[in-house]
């Protein structure tokens, strides 16, 4: 069914539960869902209605795909964490990507190069970024049950109350300074489980000016191919 040049032939799915007309639409197109005693003309007019709807969401979909595909993949990775500059180049591989770790060369599978690099960032994070904690946690005698390395959206770590520790991969991406602030932060939980005075006298005793470092954190900011779905 096509209503207009600017929008992709929709897709008219008749559904035997469904009860009313619905509309979907998607990055892959639009999808029109029926109930089965549905007439033409009931098509026509909701899709007509809907359609000022249909254009502003279909070009906002449109949009997103050009800024996504316009986001320049790096030829290097700096790992702030440790200092460390790591070459990347593209190409037709097999795997999502393969690390010369002598060399620092990172050869990425150019048909997935986003989530390749994040790959490698997270399986990187989970040896260096969990070494440390435990480290740190040794040193201060504080308890730690497990480790986790993921990619929130909302968070740089968290701490459970049976001493599970989430720590965000890209850390690694920030300064040794600030993301040690993260993981004392996170430690100093395991004892106190909230932001009241106590915890952040317990938080200076294990990192000097945590309040200062608290907002460098907060400014912090992803690289755009990180970000990217």
């Amino acid at each position: 069914m096509i209503i207009d040049a600017d929008l992709p032939e929709i897709a008219v799915v008749k559904h035997a539960r469904a009860k009313r007309l619905k509309l979907a639409v998607s990055p892959k197109g639009i999808r029109l869902t029926i109930p089965p005693l549905t007439t033409q003309r009931q098509i026509h007019f909701f899709v007509a209605q809907s359609k000022d709807w249909l254009k502003q969401t279909w070009a906002k979909y449109q949009l997103q795909a050009v800024s996504a595909q316009s986001i320049a993949l790096p030829d290097q990775i700096r790992l702030c964490y440790l200092d460390q500059v790591i070459d990347v180049s593209y190409q037709p591989i097999s795997k999502a990507y393969q690390y010369q770790a002598k060399s620092q060369q990172l050869i990425v599978n150019e048909a997935c190069a986003e989530q390749a690099l994040t790959q490698f960032i997270i399986r990187q994070a989970k040896q260096i970024l969990t070494s440390q904690l435990l480290n740190y946690a040794e040193q201060h005698r504080l308890t730690v049950n497990k480790v986790r390395i993921a990619r929130p959206t909302t968070r740089w770590g968290s701490c459970s109350h049976d001493q599970c520790i989430m720590l965000h991969a890209g850390l690694l991406l920030m300064s040794k300074q600030d993301a040690d602030y993260v993981l004392l932060h996170e430690l100093a939980h395991t004892r106190h489980m909230h932001h009241q005075a106590v915890f952040w006298t317990f938080l200076e005793q294990l990192y000097p000016n945590a309040k200062v470092a608290q907002k460098r954190v907060k400014t912090f900011r992803l690289p755009a191919w990180w970000q990217s779905k």
